[in-house]
C-alpha cells in the first residue's frame, strides 16, 4: 500500500473500531468471559491464581486449559483502563487491529497490492461479519492467538518465500503462541502440514520452519508448565489440557488411575472434571456446525464460484498454489481440529480470517462485474447481519442500574450469576458466580444469593438448586430483599431460621 491507501484503511479501521467500542456492553456477560476475567481480577487484588468461576477442582484453580498470556495481558490491560466491561473487553478490539495488520503484511510478502476496493473488503470484512463481532465483542482470549498466528504465518512466508534466513523473531512468537493457546499451537502445525504437502518446491523451507516452531512452541510449554507449577497448578493444568480432546479424555479415564494408584495421589477431582466435559456429541454433528453455518457457507461458496469462473486466468498466476493451499486449509481445519479436539464457536477464527485473506487476494486478480456482484451482494449480507446482531439492545444497561441499586450487597459474601460479574466486582463484594462453580466450595458464611431468570444463563440451573438447599434447609431460610422486574432479577438474603421452643405455652 501507498501512504494514501495506508491512511484510508488506518482511518476507516480506528472508525470501525470506534463503532465497535459503542455496542460492547450490548452484550451480557457470559461463563467463558467471566471465568477468564475474574482470575485476572484475583491477580491484581493480590488473591493469587485464582477464580471464584471455574469448576470441579480444588483451591480455586482457574481456567487451565488456556496458559496464562491472555490473562497477564488482561491485568496490565485492567491497571491502566479499569475494570469495566467495556474496558476489559476492549483489549479484543487491539487484538482484530493487530490481525488485520497482519493479513495486510502478508499480503505484502506476497506480492500482491491492495486496491481500495480490497481494502474496504477487509475492514468490512474483519469488523462487520457476525462471527468476528462475536468474537472480539468479549473476553476471551481467541483473539490474542490469532493475532499471534497471523504474524507467524508471515514470517513463514519470509523464509518460505523469500528465503530469509532469520529465526529469532518466528522462534518468540512461537513461544507466544504455546503461551497463549494450545489450540492455536494445534492450528499451526495443521497448516505446516498442509503446506509441508502441497509446497512441493519449497519442502526444505518448510521443514526450517517446522523445526523453528516446533521448538518455539516447546519452550513456550514448558514456560507455562513452570508458571503453573509455580502457583500450585500443574496437575491441574495437564489435566484440564486432556479435557480439551474428547480422544484424549477417554485416554485419561483409563490411565489416570492407573497413575495415580502408582504415584500415590488421588486424581478423583480432575477424574470428574473429565467426566463432566465429556460430551455425547456425535462427530459427524460436530463437524457440520460449522460447514452448515451460514456466514461460513456464504463465504465459501463465492470464493468457489470465482475460483471455478476465472480458473483459467488464476491457474496461470504466480500465488495459484497459495490460494489452494488456502481453501484446503479453510475446507479442512473443522475437521482435522476436531479430530485433534474439538471446534466450538469461539475457534471459528481459524476458518474465517484465512477466508478473509483469500477473497481479498482473489479480488485482486477478478475482472469480472458478475464476481464482483456477486462478492458485494455475499458481503452485503454477512454484514448486515452481523451488523443487526451488534446494535441488538440487550438488557444490560438494566441489570446495571439494578446492581448499583442494591446497596445491602456492599462488601457482602454473595452467589450470583454470571451476568453481574461486572457489577458485584463495583461493589467489592466476595462473589461466587455459580453455575460451573461447584457448590461444595461455596464458603458457609454467604449472606446473599442473586437469581437470574431460569434459562437466562449458562449453568443457572445450579444456582437454583443451590438457592433451594438454603431455602429449604432447618437452620437457614431466604428471604427476597430485592428484585427487577425489567431483567428478571431476584435478590434474596440468607437468615436463620427462627427457633421454636415447643415446651412454651
Amino acid at each position: 500500500m501507498n501512504r494514501v491507501e495506508r491512511l484510508v484503511y488506518f482511518s476507516l479501521s480506528f472508525l470501525m473500531m470506534g463503532l465497535a467500542m459503542s455496542h460492547l456492553s450490548n452484550v451480557v456477560p457470559w461463563v467463558d468471559e467471566v471465568m477468564f476475567t475474574d482470575t485476572a481480577m484475583h491477580f491484581m487484588n493480590g488473591k493469587g491464581w485464582t477464580t471464584n468461576a471455574w469448576y470441579s477442582v480444588a483451591k480455586q484453580e482457574p481456567f487451565l486449559l488456556y496458559p496464562p498470556l491472555y490473562t497477564m495481558i488482561m491485568v496490565l490491560w485492567m491497571n491502566v483502563f479499569g475494570t469495566t466491561l467495556i474496558a476489559c473487553r476492549s483489549l479484543n478490539l487491539i487484538m482484530t487491529q493487530l490481525i488485520g495488520l497482519g493479513i495486510l503484511r502478508i499480503c505484502r510478502q506476497l506480492g500482491t497490492h491492495l486496491s481500495m476496493k480490497q481494502i474496504g473488503l477487509l475492514i468490512m470484512l474483519l469488523w462487520c461479519t457476525e462471527d468476528m463481532i462475536y468474537m472480539y465483542s468479549n473476553g476471551r482470549p481467541d483473539l490474542l492467538g490469532a493475532a499471534i498466528l497471523v504474524w507467524i504465518v508471515s514470517e513463514m512466508i519470509c523464509i518460505i518465500k523469500n528465503n530469509k534466513k532469520g529465526w529469532t523473531i518466528i522462534v518468540l512468537l512461537s513461544v507466544l503462541l504455546a503461551v497463549s493457546g494450545i489450540q492455536e499451537v494445534v492450528c499451526l502445525y495443521i497448516l505446516i502440514f498442509l503446506a509441508y504437502l502441497m509446497l512441493k518446491d519449497q519442502r526444505e523451507s518448510v521443514k526450517r520452519v517446522t523445526v523453528l516452531t516446533v521448538f518455539g512452541t516447546f519452550i513456550g510449554f514448558l514456560l507455562v508448565c513452570a508458571f503453573m507449577a509455580c502457583h500450585g497448578h500443574l496437575i491441574a493444568f495437564v489435566v484440564n489440557m486432556l479435557s480439551y480432546s474428547n480422544t484424549l479424555m477417554n485416554l485419561a479415564m483409563i490411565s489416570i488411575p492407573v497413575l495415580g494408584d502408582f504415584l500415590g495421589i488421588d486424581f478423583s477431582l480432575f477424574l470428574e472434571k473429565i467426566a463432566n466435559n465429556t460430551t455425547d456429541v456425535p462427530f459427524y454433528s460436530r463437524i457440520m456446525t460449522i460447514y452448515t453455518h451460514p456466514s461460513y457457507v456464504a463465504l465459501l461458496v463465492v470464493i468457489l464460484f470465482v475460483l471455478l469462473s476465472e480458473h483459467k486466468k488464476l491457474k496461470s498466476c504466480s500465488l495459484y498454489v497459495m490460494m489452494k493451499l488456502l481453501l484446503v486449509f479453510v475446507l479442512s481445519i473443522p475437521l482435522l481440529m476436531n479430530l485433534a479436539g474439538r471446534f466450538p464457536d469461539y475457534y471459528y477464527w481459524m476458518a474465517y480470517i484465512p477466508l478473509f485473506l483469500l477473497l481479498v487476494i482473489l479480488v485482486g486478480f477478478t475482472e469480472s462485474r458478475i464476481s464482483h456482484l456477486i462478492i458485494g451482494l455475499v458481503l452485503l449480507f454477512i454484514s448486515a447481519k452481523g451488523l443487526a446482531h451488534s446494535i441488538l439492545q440487550d438488557n444490560y444497561s438494566m441489570t446495571k442500574a439494578f446492581i448499583s441499586r442494591c446497596t445491602m450487597l456492599k462488601n457482602k459474601c454473595v452467589v450470583a450469576p454470571f451476568s453481574v460479574f461486572y457489577e458485584m466486582e463495583k461493589l467489592g463484594s466476595r462473589a461466587y458466580y455459580l453455575g460451573v462453580y461447584p457448590t461444595r466450595y461455596i464458603p458457609k458464611d454467604i449472606e446473599y444469593v442473586i437469581l437470574p431468570p431460569k434459562n437466562s444463563d449458562y449453568g443457572v440451573s445450579h444456582l437454583y438448586d443451590y438457592y433451594h438447599s438454603i431455602h429449604e434447609s432447618d437452620s437457614l431460610q431466604t428471604v427476597m430483599v430485592a428484585e427487577s422486574t425489567s431483567v428478571g432479577l431476584k435478590v434474596y438474603k440468607i437468615v436463620k431460621k427462627p427457633q421454636y421452643n415447643s415446651n412454651k405455652p
